[in-house]
């Protein structure tokens, strides 16, 4: 069974670091940036344009495999970046050098300190870079509140604030599973007991884990659709002037995550075989050929405010897919229809019923 040893130790909370990104034209390392609209570095002293390698143009990143993952996976970042460790929510984010922050990006918390790095780390092999810029976020989120259907006429014209772009840490992981399953029918007076045993081979192909325990946003899951065809090899380019978390779920924990997803998707294809008229009583998977990547991907997190009610919000930065809870008038919709009906159920009374009462009496 392709799997490492309880034993070893793999990647745990680990550091981040990163190489110092200068103009190739002035050689300024301060304020280049990013540009998710134009994918390119602009220096804002000479205004050089360096193109980067362009989504969808370079090949596709190879996977590493498992059980060799200590022996091939990179850890060369580069020189050090700074690293900021939150003393409220835990968050620790790696910035440039020379960028100055006063606040945590997660939960606006002043409290930062500066923390140790570790050298010997596994870097990213690869970065899916941001193709939606800040300022398309709010059409973004006006496109998701307009596809629902019974939003509340309030919310309509709630403007994003807090917007924060930030590169969060991802596992990917591929198998091949083989398990071996047991199940029954149960007994019916037209049907007797049926057992039920055998083979079912499933390929499980990227499957995504969140790689932090620290930044516990409730719907990063909800947008955290990547593709993964767009990947680039990870350049700390891609990272100019945009903060990135390091990842606090190791390659170890990511994996038994990953396999609690598959227990899970297999059991209900089990299920659906069976058309659910058969009970599981035991499924053993085995799990081959596993393979995993260690990825970047952007995601944007806001906020915006209805009534007294601040509501978090998530925005995938490559696909756009945005999510957030939205307050509706379904509780007007309930509760209209239910005051009419008991409205006439009195009428009803006073009118049919008390007037026959009367004479009855």
């Amino acid at each position: 069974m392709a799997t490492l040893s309880e034993k070893s130790t793999v990647i745990g909370a680990v550091g981040v670091t990163s190489t110092e990104v200068k103009c190739p034209g002035c050689g300024a390392s301060i304020g280049i940036k990013y540009d998710p609209e134009t994918l390119n570095l602009t220096c804002p002293f000479c205004g050089l344009v360096s193109q980067l390698p362009q989504p969808g143009t370079v090949p596709a990143m190879q996977e590493l495999d498992f059980n060799t993952a200590l022996q091939r996976a990179s850890v060369n970042w580069g020189n050090i970046k700074k690293l900021i460790t939150c003393s409220n929510c835990g968050g620790q984010t790696i910035y440039d050098a020379e960028q100055v922050t006063g606040a945590c990006p997660f939960c606006g918390s002043t409290s930062v300190t500066s923390a140790a790095e570790n050298a010997q780390i596994m870097a990213p092999q690869a970065v899916i870079p941001f193709a939606v810029s800040k300022d398309m976020t709010q059409l973004c989120f006006d496109n998701f509140l307009n596809s629902k259907l019974v939003a509340s006429r309030k919310v309509y014209g709630s403007k994003l604030e807090n917007i924060i772009g930030i590169y969060l840490p991802f596992w990917t992981y591929d198998t091949l599973t083989v398990s071996a399953y047991y199940a029954h029918s149960m007994e019916t007076r037209y049907s007797p007991r049926q057992d039920f045993r055998g083979i079912m081979t499933q390929f499980f192909d990227d499957l995504v884990i969140y790689g932090s325990d620290k930044v516990r946003h409730q719907h990063i899951k909800r947008v955290q659709e990547f593709d993964f065809e767009r990947m680039v090899p990870y350049s700390p380019k891609y990272l100019a002037g945009i903060p990135a978390e390091r990842y606090t779920v190791g390659l170890n924990d990511g994996w038994a995550r990953a396999k609690e997803q598959i227990r899970e998707k297999i059991r209900r294809t089990l299920l659906r075989k069976f058309f659910m008229k058969a009970s599981l009583d035991a499924i053993n998977t085995n799990y081959y050929n596993v393979k995993f990547r260690y990825v970047l991907a952007p995601i944007y997190m806001a906020t915006y405010k209805c009534g007294n009610t601040i509501y978090p919000v998530a925005i995938n930065g490559q696909t756009g897919k945005t999510y957030c809870e939205v307050p509706t008038f379904l509780p007007k919709l309930i509760f209209i229809p239910l005051a009419i009906v008991v409205l006439v159920l009195i009428l009803f009374f006073f009118v049919i019923i008390a007037p026959e009462l009367s004479h009855v009496i």
